[in-house]
């Protein structure tokens, strides 16, 4: 135990601290150990080399042992001020003798400790200041006058707007309810088209007949083909949404389109032009040696049946006879005016070759022999141009490549 009881009446031990200051400490202060007086203050002087250190000297009661490292503080006792001096012991068995000196503290006075808690929120005090000067700053910059006047026009632009808006509103209620009848031909020449599909029920039950005659044949044949056309359609697919998606292509031009139901009108008469031409000639849609369906008639742009010429009389339309060699392409364009060979749409590919086909000139890279090489040379070049794809040429004659593969 740091507290050791000895007879009251013996001598007192005496001991010495030295203060920077005593902050109203006088003879006779108490000297308290947790609270408990244990001795007082004797004696309170200047050292005698400097006037800036105070030299105090208290008596404790020889009962009371103070551990090594102990400190002599000096705080306040209550509201008013009155100081004492407070002995912080240390849990050392090592004790001070009588005539010691021991170490000094002085407890920060009310004033102080209240100026430390309310520095922090001076410093607080003094940015939020400056904060609001700024913004008041802010805020006359912005009123002036020159702001003022430019927000009355953008009001006026906003008011503009509107009314901007009501009238195309009003542009499109009218347009609709003018164009309710031609939405209603529309409509009938659908409604058409599904009959001429039910009229020909019996027609197409022969050919998925036909096609599941032939199934084991497709079983044989070269289905590594057959997978990777399929995920170049599906690859050709997906760009072609992700242009609908971003609003690009016919899509987006039909919306503000007044011509759609005459194209939509056309679209179903050549439909109707279609089933009429694949009803009276399978095999020009469908090549196999199953289909027994007759002559073979053309049907022209007016409806009318033709006889078909002979094969053996058709002649290539350039007036040359074309190699019976196959050749195989990549088609990365297709414009209806001519690009330049150094144009950037062609993105850095060198030796693209050009050819005018059906109205339109056609853009190719590459000369294969085999369809596995030409496709290839597709995928590799997807990622610049997602549309591209593989055609086939017999000498200067493009042909179908399902025509190739039969």
């Amino acid at each position: 135990h740091f507290l050791q009881g000895k007879n009251y009446f013996e001598s007192r031990n005496m001991y010495y601290v030295v203060y920077d200051k005593v902050d109203g400490l006088v003879e006779s202060s108490p000297v308290l150990i947790n609270g408990l007086k244990v001795g007082l203050v004797t004696e309170i002087s200047f050292t005698h080399d400097t006037l800036n250190r105070i030299f105090v000297k208290m008596l404790v009661d020889n009962e009371y042992q103070i551990p090594d490292s102990s400190i002599a503080e000096i705080y306040s006792v209550d509201l008013m001020g009155s100081k004492a001096i407070r002995l912080n012991l240390t849990k050392l068995n090592k004790f001070y003798k009588s005539g010691d000196t021991l170490y000094s503290k002085i407890e920060q006075d009310l004033k102080s400790q209240v100026s430390a808690q309310m520095l922090p929120l001076k410093v607080k005090a003094e940015e939020l200041i400056l904060s609001i000067d700024s913004v008041m700053s802010v805020v006359q910059n912005i009123f002036n006058e020159n702001t003022r006047e430019n927000l009355s026009k953008t009001f006026a632009s906003i008011k503009e707007t509107i009314k901007n808006l009501e009238s195309a509103s009003i542009s499109l209620d009218t347009l609709m309810r003018n164009e309710k009848y031609v939405l209603a031909r529309i409509f009938s020449n659908i409604e058409s088209i599904t009959n001429n599909l039910k009229n020909n029920n019996e027609q197409i039950n022969q050919i998925l007949n036909n096609f599941s005659m032939i199934s084991d044949s497709l079983q044989k044949s070269n289905i590594k083909n057959t997978i990777q056309n399929a995920n170049t359609v599906l690859l050709q697919a997906n760009s072609i949404l992700g242009k609908i998606n971003r609003g690009e292509g016919s899509f987006g031009l039909l919306i503000n389109n007044d011509t759609l139901y005459r194209n939509l009108e056309n679209a179903s008469k050549n439909l109707d032009k279609l089933m009429q031409d694949l009803r009276e000639n399978p095999k020009r849609y469908v090549r196999f040696s199953l289909f027994d369906f007759g002559r073979t008639v053309i049907v022209d742009e007016n409806g009318n049946k033709i006889k078909k010429r002979e094969r053996n009389n058709q002649t290539d339309t350039s007036g040359s006879t074309s190699d019976n060699t196959i050749i195989y392409k990549v088609q990365i364009r297709s414009a209806k005016k001519q690009i330049k060979p150094n144009s950037q749409e062609f993105k850095g590919i060198n030796n693209v070759e050009e050819n005018f086909i059906d109205g339109r000139y056609k853009y190719t890279i590459g000369r294969y022999s085999t369809l596995d090489d030409a496709i290839k040379e597709q995928q590799e070049i997807l990622n610049i141009f997602p549309d591209a794809f593989v055609v086939s040429f017999q000498g200067k004659q493009q042909v179908p490549i399902q025509d190739v593969r039969k």
